[in-house]
């Protein structure tokens, strides 16, 4: 049985994202998305595991291990794909969100939502994510949504709840997804959608590190965003520790 705390990061299990044209695009999660926020919070001491909308194995977006995605950057991919190879095991085996036990919950102290184009396609479909992140929001449980990860926030449940509705959040840009070669073919622009549902977007510069925080949810913009998100989270999850462990100890 499962008795200490511990993270969830939750990963599309999504395979191709339909394009606007009918197209479709292989995807998955972003690996740096992923592999930063995994490897702070592995060495922050924080217990992780791993989670998809409907249990099945995610795969990594194949235009996150491409060199032209990482600054011409080889050494850079080998060393994404290496450590992708170590975590092969537990990227196999993962957690069914609609299938969370009652200890899996009580011990759970952050979620985390990587990004990458899959999130794209099943994040906003799941009503089991919607339940998810209202049992977050009404727990005060911190919540952290990375680039398109942020499509999460887009769920609802089966009776039409929304979590974290009217928060001011930060996702991947319409101008970035307009500087990428799918521009005018995504199937619909993520901070469009977020303002339609009511959320306040907070957009910097295009490609550069821009995070936020509303509250207990906290939001980054695209993958140069992930490291600085994590330790804010981090810091998060920390600051609620102490103040349980200071509350207990009077």
């Amino acid at each position: 049985m499962r008795t200490q705390p511990y993270v969830l990061i939750l990963l599309s299990s999504s395979r191709q994202l339909t394009l606007r044209d009918g197209d479709l695009l292989d995807c998955g999660f972003w690996a740096e998305e992923f592999l930063t926020p995994w490897k702070i919070l592995r060495d922050s001491g924080w217990p992780v595991v791993l989670a998809t909308p409907d249990g099945q194995p995610p795969q990594v977006d194949p235009e996150s291990v491409q060199a032209a995605n990482l600054d011409g950057d080889s050494q850079r991919v080998e060393a994404l794909l290496a450590e992708l190879r170590d975590l092969a095991p537990l990227l196999s085996t993962v957690q069914d969100i609609r299938r969370l036990d009652d200890e899996l919950l009580h011990t759970l102290r952050g979620l985390f939502i990587p990004g990458g184009n899959g999130p794209l396609q099943d994040l906003p479909q799941s009503a089991a994510l919607a339940r998810l992140l209202c049992y977050c929001e009404a727990r005060g449980t911190p919540v952290a949504t990375l680039c398109h990860g942020s499509a999460a926030l887009l769920a609802t449940t089966t009776d039409d709840r929304r979590a974290f509705s009217g928060y001011t959040v930060s996702c991947f840009s319409k101008a970035e997804e307009e500087s990428t070669r799918l521009s005018g073919r995504w199937p619909f622009h993520l901070e469009e959608a977020l303002r339609a549902m009511g959320f306040q977007t907070d957009l910097g510069p295009a490609w550069s590190e821009h995070w936020v925080q509303d509250r207990l949810l906290l939001s980054g913009q695209n993958p140069a965003s992930a490291a600085a998100l994590t330790r804010a989270f981090v810091a998060q999850l920390e600051a609620i520790r102490h103040h349980k462990g200071s509350r207990h100890g009077r």
